[in-house]
């Protein structure tokens, strides 16, 4: 034999040689990972369908703060935060007894949202005893939710808010 052939022979058969194990071991692991995490991310993209986006992940409510005078009762209420892009549009809300009885607004009552300058930015009208708003204002932390009523205390109430469109559930908060 001469020795070229057997130089050509050891560099075939070390070619022929795979990867070493841990290497293998390391690549299978590092694909299994990412392949379990693309699947995760597409599942968990199909779990959550439409309108199931609960509310009371998307806004939270301050406690109220009265103002009363001689002829009228305020009670504001300050959005503590609202993100996951929920819009005036997607609250109705709804005055009840500690009880649960439905708190029939009078004519001249009125639920406002007021803006950082005072200014209202949104009005709702009230329907079958739920005050409603179209619209897609974006509601945020600087907003500040003011009911109005003349001559009716809501103390010891709760205000209850719907979600609508793509948000579902409630979330109550206790006048005092």
């Amino acid at each position: 034999m001469n020795k070229g052939s057997m130089t050509e022979q050891r560099w075939r058969k070390k070619g022929r040689r795979g990867v070493s194990p841990i290497i293998a071991t390391i690549l299978l692991v590092a694909i299994t990972v990412v392949l379990a995490a693309v699947l995760y991310i597409l599942i968990s993209g199909l779990t959550k369908g439409p309108g199931n986006t609960p509310i009371g992940t998307a806004l939270a409510i301050g406690t109220p703060t009265p103002a009363i005078n001689k002829w009228a009762h305020w009670e504001n209420f300050t959005i503590a935060s609202a993100g996951g892009g929920i819009t005036l549009g997607a609250m109705n809300f709804q005055f009840q007894t500690a009880t649960g009885a439905i708190v029939a607004p009078a004519a001249n009552w009125t639920l406002n949202v007021l803006g950082l300058t005072g200014a209202v930015v949104g009005t709702y009208a009230l329907t079958t005893a739920t005050w409603t708003l179209g619209g897609s204002t974006p509601a945020n932390s600087q907003m500040t939710i003011v009911a109005y009523s003349a001559n009716v205390l809501l103390s010891g109430d709760i205000m209850l808010v719907s979600g609508s469109g793509s948000y579902s559930g409630s979330i109550s908060v206790s006048i005092p």
